[in-house]
């Protein structure tokens, strides 16, 4: 919507608004449900931020390269990327948190390793540019999901709604740079002569934002950093239909075979890694 209406030096601006968005939201659901444990806010302490300073920016980048990649990638490269992600966060566990996996488990990965393999090299929306910022989102992506899972465990003073709104707040600044680095702000005037129907979807982007902080601080107080990643990647399945249908955009064969491959790779990871028995991450 925003390319269509020749705004695209917006990103950070967008991301801004999201986050406000979110933390005026998160306040007014505690205010109106006290008693609700989802809602939970505990007092804000100097510590609790400095934990979450660099998930902050960290989420900030991942999300600009996630704006960007999208511009020229399909939503199935995204899915793939996020499903090798899956095996570096499995790694990264077990190195962070001294997890172990069973042999079945490795194999599932190295599963949804070949399935990316075969469908990069038959991808018909190949991009240089567009491939290189979902690198750097992958990246970003799975250097937040283990320091997050760090920075929860460690959180016992604060409540995931705590959590949420500090990290939305701590974001605002970063957010802020980049729109006067990438020459934003004199293009900020614009939001306001944008048509409704855009307007409408940026707000209701912001409380998606909203939404997916709680579920995600939530996760990472009851699960496991890879779990969290292979859940989130059941949700692509229905986006790649949904945005072939919207976008007109088309997958070769055998890139649908290396998509399924990789979706069936993290199916058998989810299933093998709930027959392991419970650890105590180190």
């Amino acid at each position: 919507s925003l390319r269509e209406q020749g705004s695209q030096k917006l990103d950070n601006a967008i991301m801004s608004f999201q986050q406000i968005v979110a933390i005026v939201l998160n306040f007014l659901f505690a205010f109106l449900f006290p008693k609700s444990e989802t809602w939970q806010m505990k007092k804000v302490t100097f510590q609790q931020a400095r934990r979450l300073v660099l998930p902050s920016a960290n989420f900030v980048f991942m999300l600009l390269c996630s704006l960007k990649a999208l511009k020229s990638v399909h939503v199935a490269t995204v899915v793939v990327a996020r499903n090798m992600c899956t095996v570096f966060i499995a790694g990264g566990e077990a190195v962070v948190f001294g997890r172990t996996f069973a042999m079945e488990v490795w194999l599932s990965l190295m599963v949804t390793v070949v399935g990316s393999v075969v469908y990069a090299l038959n991808d018909l929306h190949f991009d240089a540019e567009g491939y290189w910022y979902q690198a750097l989102n992958s990246f970003f992506f799975c250097v937040g999901q283990l320091y997050e899972k760090w920075a929860m465990d460690k959180s016992t003073d604060q409540t995931p709604l705590g959590i949420s709104t500090l990290k939305n707040a701590l974001s605002l600044p970063v957010l802020g740079s980049l729109m006067v680095v990438f020459g934003e702000v004199s293009s900020v005037p614009a939001l306001i002569d944008l048509p409704p129907a855009t307007h409408l979807y940026i707000l209701l982007s912001g409380f998606g934002c909203c939404a997916l902080s709680i579920v995600y601080m939530t996760l990472y107080k009851i699960s496991t950093a890879t779990a969290v990643t292979v859940a989130s990647n059941f949700n692509k399945v229905v986006a790649i239909l949904v945005s072939s249908y919207l976008f007109a955009g088309t997958l070769g064969v055998t890139q649908m075979v290396g998509l399924l491959v990789c979706i069936l790779g993290c199916m058998w990871y989810s299933f093998a890694a709930q027959r392991q028995p419970k650890q105590k991450e180190k």
